[in-house]
């Protein structure tokens, strides 16, 4: 008995199998956990509104402390909670670092403000004190929150106005240094 395969037949078991062993080689991050000085990073931010409904992300990375070397900044987002525990990305983007003169690395995106509340910075190593990850990469993240300066609650005396505004305020420009 022989048993003979079709052109397409094979063609479509291929795919299905690269997609079954695709499944399996995603990658797993595994969160470093709190630390008093933060792995010994070294580091600044600066956030500010655009006249759009943007805000410019301005981080620099003076030290890479027990993270060296870093393999990637980005700056991610989730969604709330799913019924099965998992999230999704809202926003995922890569901070592309550049030398500057004095040593530091530094680089820029541009998110919507409707992520500033969720947003953070996440720096992935695959090398932790030296030592390779042979489990998956490691992450230490920084709330985007912690750059943003919050506008006090306007404590008046004064009656509200009857005109009502149409205008929401934008962030004010911050910078925080670590």
């Amino acid at each position: 008995m022989s048993f003979r395969f079709s052109t397409l037949a094979t063609g479509v078991l291929v795919v299905v199998a690269v997609v079954l062993m695709a499944s399996r080689g995603w990658a797993h991050f595994y969160e470093l956990g709190p630390s008093k000085n933060e792995w010994g990073l070294k580091y600044d931010c600066e956030v500010t509104a655009t006249n759009e409904d943007k805000l410019n992300v301005l981080f620099t990375l003076a030290d890479q402390g027990r993270l060296k070397p870093i393999y990637s900044v980005s700056v991610v987002a989730f969604s709330d909670l799913r019924r099965d525990g998992g999230r999704t990305y809202l926003l995922n983007t890569k901070i592309d670092l550049k030398p500057t003169e004095d040593g530091k690395l530094t680089g820029q995106v541009q998110i919507g403000k409707e992520f500033a509340d969720r947003a953070m910075i996440r720096i992935l190593t695959t090398i932790f004190d030296g030592k390779p990850q042979p489990a998956g990469a490691r992450y230490f993240q920084i709330p985007l929150t912690k750059f943003l300066k919050k506008a006090p609650a306007a404590a008046s005396s004064k009656a509200p106005s009857s005109k009502p505004s149409s205008s929401i305020a934008s962030p004010p420009d911050s910078k925080v240094t670590k």
